[in-house]
């Protein structure tokens, strides 16, 4: 490495602080780290003191020990997430089957209705729209289509039953008073769904249903109430059925009479009488409503040992239930219906949402070497696993409860200048058994005391909206070799120690987990906290970063135990300059 100037030195100090605080002003607002940034310059003038008139400097690194080990997450917070899973996703790494069902309420766009005099019910759509990509429309407008967010074996097909749940699903706690929001844990449906399943009212059920990019087309409805060969509309790929019907080969809309009861539509069998409409009371407000229908469940059966998982967006403004019904006035000669007050009643997906997992057979439990360290980490997404990293060992022979290497290091106050700190992981290929690119492609690391990143996080000036491409100085992605196998992952923490050593920081335990998007700050609560460390040096850990939660791949990484190669260990290094 080449040797940095003096003038370089402090012109890189200066530059990297002030951009750092630039980003970190927009970014957070917690008082403790605007006071912490307040003390960056404190700090750097105290150094610049130390170092100013001297005229030689050492580049050297120096490797601390370091503890890593995995623990199990338990169930996890599943309400709140910002899309959700459904499919089945077999996973040869960790030996089991991921199951997500989806529950959710639906909720009236208008209330109060008038279906006119007269009313049908012609079909009830459902809408849900998968991430997809347009590559190309042809002359006729038929969109070409490449699906964004599918994993696993699409080939392969599962059941999917759509259900009426008469579960309640409660914005806020009773166990608090009603005083905090409930939370929704990725076992609620095998725990508290599954044994009510057979008095569900059951909708619709595809026997082998996987999903497909082609879009979706609605057909204009002849008087006889079948669909024409006119196109309506075209709708990007996504979840789209008929509700009318109970299943793809259902053509006597067995569904009409719950459609009709549930708007108040009292259908007369007399051709010469017509149908009239009735005033319901939940009808009225979206509380009622609720009360009223419960919600939906979308339920994922197996029924191979592999399959695929979709991401659905039903927070979509496209998503939802619309009923297309006509009336005597739309039977009239020369009726021309209003686009912009269609005949229809339509239903969002804005209430509560959960999407619930269940692995089968359940991840083995861990059984964590918090003194030395496992001989591998595990990080898997969902309801999985999570490293916890403890800086410096466990080394404590003087017995004062602190590590020996973390007050070797902090001797070097007002000696050290750090340039960079970084903590490399290897892949364990040997334990992965997935085809190449199933592993994941970021790691995060959270300080697990506070439930945040580490300070790198802030500091890194690549952040940009694109998930994939942002912050990748804290993040380094994961290498790969030429057959496309992982290699390795790199964290960024030179701010995290820069902290430890000048300004006394505590030396926090950190938690390593997988990630689907480095942006996402959101939590997901654990159902049961996990507690790591020794009994005088207990860290309690509340919550994971949601975006783990919603990764879908595994990794498993060489820990730092005695068994473990030495060049396969998890490496700790130090970068730093200091006077000659």
């Amino acid at each position: 490495m080449q040797k940095p100037t003096l003038i370089f030195i402090i012109q890189a100090f200066y530059n990297k602080r002030f951009f750092a605080m630039k980003h970190i002003l927009l970014k957070l607002t917690a008082l403790t780290l605007l006071i912490s940034l307040s003390s960056c310059d404190k700090d750097f003038a105290d150094i610049e003191s130390d170092v100013k008139g001297a005229q030689n400097f050492n580049v050297s690194v120096r490797e601390f020990p370091v503890t890593a080990f995995s623990k199990n997450t338990g169930p996890v917070q599943v309400n709140g997430l910002p899309y959700s899973y459904l499919g089945v996703l077999k996973d040869n790494t960790y030996n089991t089957q991921t199951t997500a069902n989806i529950i959710t309420e639906i909720t009236p766009t208008t209330f109060n209705p008038d279906f006119g005099e007269n009313p049908r019910i012609k079909r009830v759509i459902l809408n849900i729209p998968y991430f997809s990509t347009l590559n190309s429309t042809s002359e006729d407008g038929e969109g070409q289509y490449t699906l964004d967010s599918i994993f696993g074996n699409q080939d392969v097909t599962y059941k999917l039953t759509i259900l009426k749940s008469n579960y309640l699903l409660r914005d806020l706690d009773p166990a608090t008073n009603f005083e905090e929001p409930q939370r929704y844990y990725s076992d609620f449906y095998t725990n508290t769904l599954e044994a009510q399943d057979d008095s569900y009212t059951v909708l619709y059920t595809i026997d082998d249903f996987k999903p497909n990019s082609s879009e979706n087309v609605l057909f204009e409805l002849g008087e006889d109430g079948l669909p024409t060969t006119d196109i309506k509309s075209r709708f990007s790929p996504g979840l789209f059925l008929n509700l009318l019907n109970n299943n793809p080969n259902d053509t006597t809309n067995a569904n009409k009479q719950f459609w009709n009861d549930l708007l108040g539509i009292v259908e007369d069998t007399d051709p010469a009488t017509d149908n009239t409409q009735t005033t319901l009371d939940y009808l009225s407000n979206a509380n009622n409503f609720k009360a009223f229908f419960r919600g939906l469940i979308f339920k994922v059966e197996a029924t191979n040992a592999d399959g695929s998982l979709i991401a659905l967006n039903l927070a979509n403004t496209n998503a939802g239930i619309t009923v297309d019904f006509t009336n005597n006035a739309e039977d009239a000669p020369g009726f021309v219906e209003d686009i912009r007050n269609p005949s229809e009643y339509n239903f969002g997906f804005n209430g509560i949402r959960l999407n619930t997992f269940t692995n089968t057979p359940d991840i083995a439990t861990l059984n964590a070497n918090e003194v030395s360290g496992d001989d591998n980490l595990f990080l898997r997404g969902f309801n999985g696993n999570f490293a916890v990293i403890d800086l410096f060992g466990s080394e404590d022979f003087d017995g004062n409860g602190i590590s020996d290497e973390l007050e070797n290091f902090k001797s070097f106050r007002g000696k050290w200048l750090i340039n960079e700190a970084n903590l490399t992981f290897f892949v364990d290929n040997s334990q992965i058994n997935n085809p190449n690119g199933k592993q994941p492609n970021r790691v995060v690391l959270y300080d697990l005391k506070n439930n945040l990143p580490i300070i790198d996080y802030f500091f890194d000036s690549t952040s940009t909206a694109d998930a994939n491409s942002s912050r990748t100085v804290y993040s380094v992605p994961l290498t790969r070799n030429s057959s496309g196998e992982g290699v390795k992952y790199k964290i960024r923490l030179t701010e995290h120690m820069n902290n430890i050593l000048l300004r006394d920081s505590t030396n926090v335990k950190l938690g390593l987990y997988v990630t689907n998007n480095i942006n996402n700050l959101g939590t997901s609560q654990l159902k049961t906290p996990v507690t790591v460390g020794l009994p005088n040096d207990q860290t309690i850990i509340e919550a994971v970063p949601q975006n783990t939660v919603l990764n879908n791949k595994g990794t498993v990484l060489y820990g730092t135990s005695s068994n473990v190669p030495e060049d396969k260990k998890v490496k700790f290094e130090i970068y730093y300059t200091e006077e000659n």
